[in-house]
């Protein structure tokens, strides 16, 4: 990887990084031509990293290159950022799940059973070993009424943020921004799309 990418950067993981920061971060599996880098920070405890805008922005994209260089960076791979500092992390995320007919699971409750993983995960410090918990959770609840979805998101974000665990969440409901007492703790980023000619 390092021969692959010789301007990648190698991360710096440690005890006394209280948040996940990087420059020119994108993801690794995207070709240079259609990469875009972002600078992102996440954390510290007691905050999150709330992403909205329109679809196909690149919100799941941001949320998953968080992931996978954090995967990288904890490996002792080289990252594709320009820089990046993190605290030892265990990665808990709710992206692209799925139903199944073959287990009787619908996709609002295969859902629910990963919030409850996550939720359960920032509770118990034990099989974490002393790393902190970082969440990504993309776009969650979809599966419900918009009511009941922004009641049930607020609750699980006032979770994550009392048991000190760092994350991002993509979302369209714009009123989380200014929900008590999540608005407070949320450092908020929206994407647009940009559409060029050939």
């Amino acid at each position: 990887l390092v021969h692959d990418h010789p301007d990648w950067a190698m991360p710096e993981v440690g005890t006394s990084a209280g948040r996940y920061a990087a420059v020119g971060l994108g993801h690794p599996l995207l070709p240079d031509r259609t990469r875009v880098a972002n600078d992102v920070e996440v954390g510290p405890a007691g905050s999150f990293l709330l992403v909205t805008g329109s679809n196909m922005s690149g919100k799941s994209t941001l949320l998953r290159a968080i992931g996978v260089n954090a995967v990288l960076a904890q490996a002792g791979a080289p990252v594709c950022a320009e820089r990046l500092t993190m605290p030892p992390a265990v990665l808990a995320t709710s992206m692209r799940i799925r139903d199944s007919l073959e287990d009787g699971v619908s996709f609002y409750m295969a859902e629910l059973m990963r919030l409850k993983e996550i939720v359960d995960l920032a509770r118990d410090a034990e099989p974490r070993a002393g790393r902190m918990l970082l969440y990504l959770l993309d776009e969650i609840l979809l599966g419900t009424n918009s009511r009941e979805r922004h009641v049930a998101v607020v609750r699980v974000i006032e979770h994550l943020l009392r048991c000190d665990a760092i994350g991002a969440i993509s979302t369209h409901d714009l009123e989380l921004a200014t929900s008590r007492p999540v608005a407070d703790a949320c450092r908020c980023v929206h994407f647009a799309e940009t559409l060029h000619g050939q």
